[in-house]
């Protein structure tokens, strides 16, 4: 984390904590400003997550992919995390900071190299937070979900269908 301060004209940056010392390279962040976390993806194929209360505090690690996680995404509760393994695993933050697996979602042939989030707008429960999750592989496809925040935690590789809350355009 660095500190960046004006000096006369010039600009100063001063290192003011190191987050994660680790032998494997950062592949991916992402910040949930709402919730005020920042997500970390590693060629380990784990996500590290720090919490800014009064300081970045280490939160915990997301295990749930095999090979590098190569792109990160947040969206209200919701974190999504692509990799190398051709999945994109869907965490939900509850209020205690814990994370739970929602959902694998598995389709691509190829790595996950970048994920996109946007609000589901066009959804008949109001009550149920949707989001529309684009997801882009070295397959050479561009893949679209619709999720449900409010989905059962489902463990596993599922098949996308409406009733679990999540779906594949």
């Amino acid at each position: 984390m660095w500190r960046r301060e004006l000096q006369g004209k010039g600009t100063q940056h001063f290192l003011v904590q190191v987050l994660l010392k680790q032998e494997n390279a950062v592949t991916a962040l992402a910040v949930n400003e709402e919730s005020a976390v920042l997500y970390c993806g590693s060629s380990d194929g784990l996500v590290n997550f720090w919490e800014r209360e009064k300081h970045l505090s280490h939160g915990g690690v997301l295990r749930g992919h095999k090979l590098a996680v190569l792109c990160l995404a947040t969206a209200g509760n919701l974190v999504f995390s692509g990799s190398a393994d051709k999945n994109i695993c869907v965490w939900r933050r509850e209020e205690s900071g814990a994370h739970s697996c929602l959902a694998v979602l598995s389709g691509h042939t190829g790595p996950v190299k970048c994920v996109a989030v946007e609000e589901d707008h066009d959804r008949e429960n109001k009550e149920d937070q949707r989001w529309i999750v684009y997801s882009g592989s070295l397959d050479q496809a561009v893949k679209v979900w619709r999720v449900s925040e409010h989905a059962p935690e489902l463990r596993g590789f599922i098949s996308p269908t409406p009733e679990n809350g999540f779906t594949q355009s």
